[in-house]
């Protein structure tokens, strides 16, 4: 299985992160706000996630090295 890029996963968790306090700072700025969504949308899709939530915590799995696809199969088992 193919893995999102440690590099890329972390930019973009931090896009997301700044975009989010510009939405809760500013919350009627619809610019701001299309931005924010449209960075989800792709934090979602590289992480292949359904929603934000879990993408960002997918995202953040990921980078510390505990994300499930990221870990080793275990030697001496069968298909290891």
């Amino acid at each position: 299985m193919l893995l999102p890029d440690r590099n890329t996963v972390d930019r973009l968790l931090r896009h997301y992160r700044d975009q989010e306090r510009t939405v809760l700072a500013r919350p009627c700025d619809l610019s701001a706000r299309r931005r924010f969504e449209d960075t989800a949308y792709t934090l979602c899709v590289l992480m292949g996630e359904r929603t934000a939530r879990d993408a960002v915590h997918a995202a953040e799995r990921h980078l510390a090295g505990t994300h499930p696809r990221t870990r080793r199969p275990l030697e001496g088992l069968p298909g290891a």
